[in-house]
């Protein structure tokens, strides 16, 4: 059969423009959606209780940033990130000290947040001086600890520790120290790690537990 050089040209066009319709097509149809990760971190300094958020009588007296230099080791391996701590003072009922609150901000990765909690506690009831109870909480997540530390007696007579360069051999002297009291609170939220603490000779664990509620409602 004869076909004309003409014919063939235009065949071998047609071809080519059927095949690049074919991989255009083949290549539209494939989807590609971009990858976004948003990791949300609240600043401290927000979530920080503020002056008309504490009873009267309480005087702020500190408020600051943390930064990695303030922080242990074992934090910063922990994720540590951020953090902030407001601390108030009020005149003790009977007028023996002061009672104080002092709240600290921490920004953790969540994976570690349990970790963290544990550790907190197992400092917060570290004085062997003081008895510590439990105290009820709730409305502070599933991660939240609360407990009491008294001693038997304000007054602890205690061995005053020798001094070898001055007294010579311990001679069983005593000092006399006072002992606060010591209502802690531990909660978190997503990234967020917070301790409530209160010192004094007379803490008010009605108005502690009060005052976390307030802080875990500023929590995102």
């Amino acid at each position: 059969m004869h076909i004309s050089r003409m014919l063939l040209v235009t065949l071998v066009i047609c071809a080519a423009i059927f095949s690049a319709g074919c991989t255009q097509n083949s290549t539209s149809q494939v989807q590609v959606s971009p990858v976004t990760t948003s990791v949300n971190i609240a600043n401290p300094a927000q979530l920080a209780l503020t002056q008309s958020e504490v009873p009267q009588g309480f005087t702020q007296v500190e408020r600051w940033t943390k930064t990695p230099a303030d922080v242990s080791k074992l934090a910063l391996d922990l994720g540590w990130q951020a953090g902030y701590e407001v601390r108030f003072i009020s005149p003790a009922q009977g007028g023996i000290g002061n009672n104080e609150v002092v709240q600290s901000i921490a920004i953790y990765p969540e994976s570690t947040i349990k970790d963290v909690i544990a550790m907190a506690e197992q400092q917060g009831r570290s004085d062997s001086d003081l008895t510590y109870t439990d105290l009820p909480v709730q409305g502070l997540g599933n991660n939240s600890r609360a407990f009491l530390g008294k001693a038997g007696s304000q007054i602890l007579l205690k061995p005053t520790p020798a001094n070898q360069l001055i007294t010579g051999l311990n001679k069983n002297e005593v000092q006399a120290i006072f002992k606060n009291e010591v209502a802690e609170i531990i909660f978190s939220k997503g990234n967020t790690f917070e301790v409530i603490k209160m010192t004094g000779s007379s803490v008010d664990t009605a108005l502690l537990i009060d005052l976390a509620k307030k802080a875990y409602a500023k929590i995102p």
